[in-house]
């Protein structure tokens, strides 16, 4: 059963504690943050239009959207999510709907990591990824800083900036958020001399398939990274 669902606005944030998120994604339902992959493969497919770019997804929670990305075709995926319990639901949701013994199999093309996207040293390479796309993951971020937000925009800028060496020159970031839109655009526009705005938040997107983006739930916000001169 797949459910897709927005992020509340907590009063004491749990969202920074581990316990939390293996508790969330100890259910059985798949959810799918702000747009199911069928919404969201329009906008993606022209941001990130060769199947053999390297893609990363932060934050994959119990999110079909990595599934369907494989099934879809791209074959260089790297799942990461803070919560252990996530990795494993996104390996049990790949084994139950793919053969791994014959053949060139979703674990020749799907990496999953337990990793904090404040602190991704030693995790990743620097300038690793084509892509980063995330649904909710800055949000969720944000809002783990609960009433202080001081220390939520610091863990969200954080968690930018480390994502951000993360790919390559000429390489993309995808953000779907509702919560710290403005927050992430503001990052990102501080960058500017590093990223190159190719959606801003406050702009309608219409993909080369005619989908806009103002039919998910979240807010559709695209950088490139400039290349090296």
């Amino acid at each position: 059963m797949l459910f897709t669902t927005t992020l509340p606005d907590p009063q004491n944030s749990r969202f920074g504690r581990q316990d939390y998120w293996n508790d969330f994604y100890q259910q059985e339902q798949t959810f799918s943050w702000y747009a199911t992959w069928d919404e969201m493969e329009p906008f993606v497919k022209d941001f990130v239009p060769d199947t053999s770019s390297s893609v990363l997804l932060p934050g994959v929670g119990n999110d079909a959207t990595l599934l369907k990305m494989f099934e879809a075709g791209y074959v260089n995926l790297t799942a990461m999510d803070y919560a252990p319990e996530a990795i494993v639901r996104c390996r049990e949701m790949f084994e139950a709907s793919h053969e791994t013994t014959t053949g060139m199999g979703w674990l020749d093309c799907v990496s999953l990591v337990v990793a904090d996207a404040r602190n991704l040293n030693g995790v990743f390479e620097e300038e690793q990824f084509d892509a980063v796309f995330e649904k909710g993951t800055l949000d969720a971020i944000f809002l783990s800083g609960g009433q202080d937000k001081k220390l939520a925009y610091q863990y969200m800028n954080q968690s930018i900036t480390e994502l951000s060496r993360c790919v390559k020159p000429g390489g993309v970031f995808l953000s779907v958020a509702a919560v710290v839109t403005d927050f992430i655009q503001e990052s990102f526009q501080g960058r500017q001399n590093e990223w190159k705005c190719l959606v801003h938040k406050d702009e309608i997107y219409m993909s080369n398939e005619g989908f806009t983006s103002n039919n998910i739930d979240g807010t559709l916000m695209v950088w490139e990274k400039n290349a090296v001169s």
